[in-house]
């Protein structure tokens, strides 16, 4: 008797193979897509705490109306929309503050949601 393998055991163990290799690549793509998606979560957030902290300081005007901006240069893709809406209770207003990262369209977006004194 001889000894060895058939070919039809040698074509189910390379779509074994073909299956775990094709596995392993999916993980691994979707590891990154996460960490990407961590890091502008984690820099999106940064970023409207020190936009916010600025409004609220004092340090700019509230009135109500919207504006569009980037970060600078440190934050090369950043963008951001605000938004201050007038609001039922005498004395506060409604700030929206929405962070993009490579463009509106990109799916990396994400928003933030105050209420800030305008007294």
């Amino acid at each position: 008797m001889d000894k060895g393998f058939t070919l039809i055991e040698v074509l189910i163990a390379m779509v074994i193979l073909s299956i775990t290799f094709v596995w392993l690549l999916k993980a691994e793509n979707q590891g990154i897509e996460m960490a990407q998606r961590s890091r502008f979560i984690t820099t999106a957030t940064l970023l409207a705490q020190e936009h916010i902290s600025g409004i609220t300081s004092g340090d700019a005007t509230v009135a109500p109306g919207q504006d569009t901006g980037e970060f600078g240069e440190g934050f090369t893709g950043y963008t951001y929309i605000e938004q201050i809406e007038s609001t039922p209770m005498a004395g506060y207003m409604k700030y929206t503050l929405e962070i993009f990262w490579g463009g509106e369209e990109s799916g990396f977006e994400t928003r933030f949601i105050t209420y800030i004194s305008s007294l």
